[in-house]
């Protein structure tokens, strides 16, 4: 499973959940850390995984949806 959205909001959770089960994508969520406030509390938010040969579709869908904030790039590895 690979990375492809992180949902700062509830909200913003949401909407990606009701996008990707109208898609037929199956998908996993979980509770993650993304960073801290300027006072340094922690900030969690929910991660969306799909399976390797999904996250493409899944990227471009969550960004036609204007949810690219969210969306969390693929990771090139040089061969």
């Amino acid at each position: 499973m690979v990375p492809i959205f992180i949902a700062q909001t509830l909200r913003e959770a949401q909407r990606v959940e009701e996008l990707l089960t109208r898609r037929g994508v199956d998908y996993e969520v979980q509770v993650e850390l993304f960073g801290y406030t300027l006072l340094g509390s922690a900030r969690y938010g929910a991660m969306f995984y799909v399976t390797a040969g999904h996250e493409d579709y899944c990227r471009s869908t969550l960004m036609d949806a204007d949810l690219s904030l969210g969306v969390i790039e693929k990771e090139y590895k040089d061969a």
